[in-house]
């Protein structure tokens, strides 16, 4: 059985979006360790679906408080995702 120590801790973050052109706000929900890991997921989506977009807001979910805080280290990755 693993230590507790070796497992990694997983997060639930929610990416909000635009397609390009649009004022309407989308949001997909990736769970992984880190904030750059989820970003990386969203990236390999939208590439995947063919999507042009613009990263409005990344938010980690706070299990121990209910609720979503705004993640800050997104923004050098923003400009790469609009293709």
């Amino acid at each position: 059985m693993p230590r507790r120590d070796d497992i990694e801790e997983l997060f639930e973050f929610r990416i909000q979006f635009r397609h390009l052109g649009s004022d309407f706000v989308n949001d997909r929900h990736f769970t992984s360790k880190d904030v750059q890991s989820a970003i990386n997921m969203f990236e390999f989506a939208c590439r995947k679906d063919d999507l042009e977009v613009e990263i409005a807001s990344v938010d980690k979910w706070n299990r121990w408080s209910d609720r979503w805080e705004r993640v800050e280290q997104f923004v050098q990755k923003e400009a790469d995702l609009v293709s």
